[in-house]
């Protein structure tokens, strides 16, 4: 049989352990999302870059084509994609959890790009597709699109659901006034605070 020392030894062992778990955890944390950070600037980087090369390259400013313009803005949106990342990674070291609506956004923003490159070989002077290949990028095109609608919806009701749940959470504060020495009434005064703090009060007397 165990004695409680025992147990309080025990206890003190497995608090030290998910102590240092949890440091090792935040640490991986913090050097992913330093590498995020490196691979953000990279791609930034590489985005101005060739975009300037681009310019360039062409003999003014205006010879630049609708190809040029579209991989610069998926450039950007990749940046942006990682920065979503960098969010979720980042609200877990803030708060010790993640949420969903980050990895919608990247999604949203991943059929964004899958369009603007669809719009982006179709938009190149005389690029002819074959009728088989013609209709799978339509058929991409129309998937991209159904996805970030479903998406956005998604983000919308989720919006919805935690909007309401803040609005039904409520505060609940009791006082007790404590009864005369000879023989008085119990008074209960009940305070409750809404998140729009709205307060309501309430007293109950029992006899």
């Amino acid at each position: 049989m165990s004695t409680p020392s025992v147990k309080k030894t025990d206890k003190k062992k497995g608090d030290v352990i998910v102590w240092v778990f949890g440091i090792l955890d935040r640490g991986v944390y913090i050097f992913i999302g330093l590498a995020f950070i490196l691979a953000a600037a990279l791609a930034l980087f590489l985005s101005f870059s060739n975009l300037v090369q681009n310019i360039l390259h062409n003999a003014t400013f205006y010879d630049l084509t609708a190809q040029n313009v579209l991989d610069f803005v998926s450039d950007l949106l990749l940046v942006l994609i990682i920065m979503e990342v960098l969010g979720t990674i980042r609200s877990y070291l803030q708060e010790g959890d993640t949420t969903v609506k980050p990895f919608l956004f990247i999604g949203i923003i991943s059929a964004t790009r899958g369009i603007l490159s669809i719009g982006a070989l179709l938009s190149i002077p005389g690029e002819s597709l074959k009728a088989d290949e013609f209709t799978r990028k339509m058929i991409e095109l129309g998937i991209d699109a159904v996805i970030i609608v479903a998406l956005g919806i998604t983000i919308r009701v989720l919006g919805k659901l935690a909007s309401d749940k803040e609005d039904e959470t409520e505060t609940v504060k009791q006082t007790i006034i404590e009864a005369p020495a000879a023989g008085g009434h119990l008074t209960v005064a009940t305070t409750v605070t809404s998140p729009h703090h709205h307060e309501a009060g309430a007293s109950e007397t029992v006899g």
